[in-house]
């Protein structure tokens, strides 16, 4: 199908098939990643949009140029369909009117003759215009062919026609009639013929273009339909195109951004435009340098202590590991020794920090100097440092001990002021004590605070201490528990005055019936509850036994016996102890008299407050004190006649074996002297033979408590005891005494 005229297509056959479109779509994509790369998002999106918008445009242009052309090429074809239909029947009307006319010319009146010329003349002229506009209309060709023909037959009429009017001119009417008649009517006949002809051939070229133009519409409406799905489809890959440029940058950048989150400061994500994304991916990639540089820095700083320079303890185990893990065989051996500056509170309270830190500068340069290349150093917390070095014998770090402490400790100078440096040492053994260096320095530690508590220079680790400490904690826990769940036992050891032979009371001593240990020995908690406080819920519980006990025998009607209940440093420290006492006895309605508390000598001395407050608020409810293990601590004379104690308990340490020595005879003598010149009671405590009772006797002691007169048993056991013994026992008091209020 060809186009109309005055119209093309742009390639000049057709359009771009979809086939031709699709092998175009790849370099068109490159087109796009090579713009995305070079733009920013704003100017791609405008780009994307504009081309969009052309191709609208174009689409739109091209559709009304298609129109206009196909309006003209209609337009052409009715005009000049109505120019051949009118042409053609004015020819017809003509020779009609000619063949009419010929009649009149066979008139013998001239005039008539005359007459008809004009209309002859003006129907020819008629006719040779007709002729003449089918010429202008009638492309060349088949149809001019036509036309040509019609002018042939037109002429052969007109032939004939003048030879007829020179017969009739001429007054040879009956030729004129016969040429007439035959030739020239034949001739009209086939120039009517003709027309007619010209007529339905014109008709069927007319017919033939309405459905070239038809076709044609059809075609056009095909081509803007396929301009538009090319269209949508170069939208598509505009769009994907764009899309892509910025989601694929994104996406990198989000996957990297995860690795980096991850810890990778290491990673860059690639740039590969200039764009946006391009700008944000290289501030992220700043970032993560810088941040990469800070947490570097950070580790250095957290590997190294800022004041001395040395490894902190997490790099220290690291780099012991490292040495243990590359050391020349497994005979080798090593030792770490755990290193803590003695009375560094001390300095940095009295001196200030500044003088501490000097201290551990100190310390930190002799290590360096002793140990650089040889061993792993560091400092671990405060003023604790560690060494781990490795040896050929265990004797060696004997050695090693010796020579750091002859190395670190010296006199240090600081503005005038001159400080002794000391140190204690904790040792344990690779790979005895452990085989890594976290557990070596655990019982490193475990050994310089073992060294710290006994006061020594260097302690190696005891396996056996541990196990110690670990019973100490777990005693620790169950302790607060055996006072709420009842596992504390109250044990009565009688007492007995050697004046009249009377049971006068009872020391109340406290056991521990563990449900899993069973009977656990007073001396393995009892000292462990006064370092870690809990000896004071301990006292507590006594006291509110003891005072049960007592109104329990008063209300039975038992003899006025006492208890005496022992109270530690810390309940002596206590202001508060003599008012809970007080109001204890008023809700039980017992004689404070009966109650007697006894401290240690030791407990006294070491109180780090001074006592004599509480004691003297404790003896004015009533209650009685005593000292007991009297002779163990270092207390002076004048210091014992301030405290307002009523008896003095003797330690067994000068009653044990006194019948066989006479110097330990003359000391007892003298420390009952002592008491009873101070108007005090004087008992004698750990009695266990005869012999040792008749020297107590005849030194002029006034009460005796121990295994010779019982055991320490619980109260049902007691007061059986008491009845079998047949000992006699204070008398009933006549009247009440007065309670405290």
């Amino acid at each position: 199908m060809s186009p109309p005229p005055g119209c093309c297509w742009p390639n000049g056959t057709g359009y771009p098939a979809p086939a031709t479109e699709a092998r175009r779509h790849p370099m068109l994509s490159g087109l796009l990643g090579s713009l995305s790369r070079r733009l920013r998002i704003r100017a791609r999106l405008g780009l994307a949009f504009a081309v969009l918008l052309g191709l609208m445009l174009a689409l739109a242009a091209m559709s009304v140029q298609r129109l206009g052309n196909l309006s003209d090429a209609l337009n052409t074809v009715v005009d000049d369909q109505a120019v051949i239909r009118d042409s053609v029947n004015e020819i017809s009307r003509s020779a009609e009117s000619a063949a009419r006319k010929l009649l009149v010319l066979m008139s013998p009146d001239p005039e008539v003759r005359a007459s008809a010329d004009p209309e002859i003349s003006a129907a020819s002229g008629r006719l040779d215009d007709a002729m003449k506009r089918l010429s202008l209309v009638l492309p060349p060709g088949p149809r001019s062919e036509r036309l040509a023909e019609v002018q042939a037959r037109l002429d052969d009429y007109r032939t004939s026609y003048r030879q007829a009017r020179q017969l009739i001119e001429h007054s040879d009417f009956e030729a004129a009639r016969a040429l007439l008649g035959s030739d020239t009517e034949a001739a009209l006949s086939l120039f009517v013929s003709a027309i007619h002809q010209l007529a339905g051939s014109e008709e069927r070229a007319g017919m033939a273009q309405a459905r070239q133009l038809r076709e044609q519409i059809e075609a056009d409406r095909a081509s803007v339909l396929l301009l538009c799905v090319a269209a949508l489809v170069v939208g598509m890959l505009l769009a994907i195109g764009v899309t892509r440029s910025i989601v694929r940058p994104l996406k990198r950048a989000e996957a990297g951004a995860e690795l980096i989150s991850r810890g990778e400061y290491a990673h860059r994500i690639p740039v590969q435009a200039v764009d946006e994304i391009g700008r944000m991916v290289t501030a992220m990639n700043l970032m993560a340098e810088a941040v990469g540089e800070r947490e570097a820095q950070l580790r250095r700083l957290a590997d190294l202590d800022l004041l001395t320079g040395l490894p902190q303890r997490g790099r220290f185990i690291s780099d012991g590991d490292r040495l243990l893990n590359n050391l020349p065989d497994r005979e080798q051996l090593a030792v770490l020794i755990c290193i803590d500056v003695d009375r560094l509170k001390a300095v940095n309270s009295v001196l200030g920090f500044d003088a501490g830190d000097a201290l551990l500068r100190g310390a930190a340069a002799k290590l360096a100097a002793l140990f650089e290349s040889v061993a792993v150093y560091g400092r671990l917390a405060g003023g604790t440092f560690a060494v781990l070095a490795p040896v050929r014998r265990l004797d060696q770090a004997h050695q090693l001990a010796a020579r750091l402490r002859d190395e670190v400790e010296h006199k240090l100078s600081w503005q005038g002021q001159s400080l002794d440096l000391s140190i204690s040492l904790g040792v344990a053994h690779w790979p005895e004590h452990a085989n890594n260096t976290e557990g070596l320095l655990r019982r490193a530690e475990q050994a310089m605070y073992e060294a710290k508590r006994l006061r020594q220079p260097v302690a190696v680790y005891n396996p056996s201490a541990e196990v110690a400490r670990a019973l100490h904690l777990s005693l620790l826990s169950d302790l607060s528990q055996a006072v709420q769940q009842g596992q504390l036992r109250q044990f009565l050891q009688p007492k007995r005055n050697l004046h009249t032979g009377q049971i006068t009371g009872a020391e109340a001593l406290v056991r521990w019936l563990h449900p899993q240990r069973g009977w656990v020995p007073p001396g393995e908690f009892i000292p462990f509850a006064e370092r870690s406080g809990r000896i004071r819920q301990i006292t507590d519980w006594m006291l509110a036994r003891a005072v049960q006990t007592l109104a329990r025998w008063e209300a039975e009607g038992r003899p006025p016996l006492t208890i005496a209940v022992n109270i530690s440093t810390l309940d002596i420290q206590d202001p508060g102890l003599p008012a809970r006492l007080a109001a204890l006895l008023a809700e039980h309605r017992v004689d404070p008299a009966r109650l007697q508390l006894e401290v240690t000598e030791t407990g006294l001395m070491a109180s780090g407050a001074d006592p004599v407050a509480v004691l003297h608020a404790l003896k004015a409810w009533g209650v009685r004190l005593a000292v007991d293990d009297f002779g163990t601590g270092q207390s002076s004379l004048a210091y014992l006649q301030h405290l307002p104690v009523d008896e003095l308990k003797i330690d067994r340490s000068f009653v044990q074996d006194v019948d066989r020595d006479p110097r330990r005879q003359a000391l007892l003598r003298s420390i009952v002297g002592l008491g009873v010149g101070l108007g005090l009671t004087v008992t004698a405590e750990g009695v266990e033979r005869d012999s040792e009772l008749l020297v107590i006797d005849a030194s002029g002691c006034d009460m005796v408590q121990g295994f010779l007169i019982a055991r320490p048993m619980d109260e049902p056991d007691f007061l059986s005891w008491l009845a079998r013994s047949g000992l006699p026992t204070p008398p009933l008091a006549t009247a009440p005494a007065d309670l405290p209020h």
